[in-house]
């Protein structure tokens, strides 16, 4: 969920976006950058501000770390936690007790048709569940940014995961969800996301 602003001081929503109260009470929020005043109730702004803190915490920094040496891991784990986060939004309700089903509804809606239910749920307990909770992954995950496929699993004992297309597939899908979002045609997912997103 989005970083909330606090009364008593300025606090960063995204990377060089303060948010703060003013003297009256009202919510403010300044992209420092641009030098662009943000209302933090604006549909829009609310927009602008959910892709800086994606792009600029989470994705773009795992661009970088792809191009390095053994960052593989550290990769999957931003990739792991963008499929509950964004699905959330898209489906305008909080993930609370339903985190596995959010996960298979994200994998499903950027690979459709390519999965089953038994395979996104041992990719849930061996990636996401083994890098969330244990720090690593389970022993069916092998990792290398060489395999042909994003995730490919061939038989109940070997998922295997390229980070790099992984990645690239995943920024493909938010640009895809923010075009969505900037169109005011799309009055559902719109009013999804409004409903969801709150830096109040």
């Amino acid at each position: 969920m989005p970083k909330r602003i606090r009364r008593n001081y300025e606090i960063y929503l995204a990377p060089n976006i303060v948010g703060f109260y003013d003297n009256n009470g009202r919510a403010k929020a300044i992209d420092e950058k641009k030098g662009v005043n943000l209302d933090p109730n604006n549909i829009d702004d609310k927009i602008y501000i959910y892709e800086r803190q994606v792009k600029k915490w989470f994705l773009e920094r795992a661009n970088r770390l792809i191009k390095g040496g053994n960052n593989g891991f550290i990769v999957l784990m931003i990739c792991l936690s963008y499929l509950e986060g964004v699905e959330q939004y898209i489906r305008g309700q909080e993930s609370n007790g339903h985190s596995k089903e959010f996960f298979r509804y994200s994998m499903h809606r950027i690979y459709p048709y390519k999965f089953q239910d038994n395979e996104l749920n041992n990719l849930y307990s061996e990636a996401r569940c083994g890098l969330f909770h244990n720090g690593m992954v389970s022993g069916k995950i092998l990792i290398s940014k060489t395999y042909n496929d994003s995730v490919y699993i061939p038989d109940a004992y070997t998922i295997q995961i390229n980070p790099q297309m992984l990645l690239n597939d995943i920024n493909q899908d938010f640009k895809k969800y923010l075009m969505i979002l900037r169109n005011h045609q799309n009055n559902t997912e719109r009013i999804r996301f409004d409903n969801m997103f709150s830096n109040l």
